[in-house]
């Protein structure tokens, strides 16, 4: 069993905060959610001396204040919501650290964090929250909509894909209606020319190889059919593999883009350009969800040689 059942939610005390309460209690709703905490981490819980006074006339120390400060979003987005059991964490601290110490003892299945467009900050914590835990984690932007109907999850069918599948059935058994679209980019190696096909006929062949392996995840995944759709784009020399699968997932009113990706140790950490994060560097306005094997450690030179 996958399915999520406890979410931790990064918040910074920005505008950002609104909408990923909100959207943890629209996937409370939705996906029937038993615990969401709700943490806030300062580098220092040193106060500016005016908020020292008004906390001091509240008779609240900093982190207690900050705490109401979050209940007072979080409580009337969760009214509604009795059965879900939500509760507040505020540390001192590194901020990547603390979340990622805090989601492991908390045994949190989802991470959510925070992606702006138009709101101040780089979204750097999300990233190395991405990077460095072992934790599957989606990426919120500040204009979330709060529907979940289609869902495309990008695979190449390897066993980090089947796995993303697997966990998306999760969160369908939940929601009947959903619609899945399996989306794969292939691309036409060179090697065409030395077999001596057109590069048409390679293509075709190309389709059919990967038409036979989605067929063959659906016989694996029953649950598929008749509620799944392949799309399949091909991916030229001058194409960036992320933005191409940000374009066809909105191609396909996405609410939810989701890939599965790999987990890496402390030295792999240092290797950039991995198909995760150049999907999360062109994806704005899609919730991006990537699951990953909450015990899974890559080497260093399975980073080098990972896609």
């Amino acid at each position: 069993m996958n399915r999520i059942n406890r979410l931790m939610v990064g918040l910074d005390l920005s505008a950002m905060d609104d909408s990923l309460v909100s959207y943890a209690a629209f996937l409370s709703r939705e996906l029937h959610i038993e615990t969401v905490y709700f943490i806030h981490v300062e580098k220092s819980l040193e106060v500016p001396d005016e908020l020292l006074q008004s906390l001091e006339r509240s008779g609240l120390s900093a982190d207690e204040g900050i705490r109401e400060m979050i209940m007072a979003k979080a409580g009337p987005a969760f009214q509604q919501l009795p059965q879900v059991h939500v509760e507040v964490l505020v540390e001192e601290g590194i901020p990547v650290k603390e979340l990622l110490h805090w989601s492991k003892v908390k045994d949190a299945d989802l991470l959510l964090m925070g992606r702006k467009l138009r709101l101040r900050g780089s979204g750097v914590l999300a990233q190395k929250v991405l990077r460095t835990g072992r934790r599957s984690v989606l990426f919120v932007p500040e204009n979330v909509e709060l529907q979940l109907r289609n869902l495309v999850v990008s695979t190449d069918f390897s066993d980090y894909s089947v796995m993303a599948v697997e966990r998306v059935l999760e969160i369908a058994n939940e929601k009947p209606d959903i619609k899945v679209v399996l989306l794969h980019a292939y691309q036409v190696p060179t090697s065409y020319r030395t077999l001596g096909m057109s590069y048409k006929s390679f293509d075709e062949r190309m389709r059919g190889f990967a038409q036979a392996k989605y067929e063959k995840q659906i016989q694996r995944f029953p649950q598929l059919q008749g509620r799944a759709e392949f799309a399949l784009v091909r991916l030229e020399d001058e194409d960036d593999i992320g933005e191409l699968v940000v374009l066809e997932a909105k191609r396909n009113r996405a609410d939810l883009l989701v890939i599965g990706a790999k987990g890496m140790s402390a030295a792999a950490l240092f290797v950039l350009g991995s198909v995760t994060e150049k999907i999360l560097r062109h994806d704005l306005d899609i919730p991006l969800l990537v699951f990953k094997k909450k015990d899974e450690d890559m080497g260093f030179l399975d980073a080098l040689l990972s896609p």
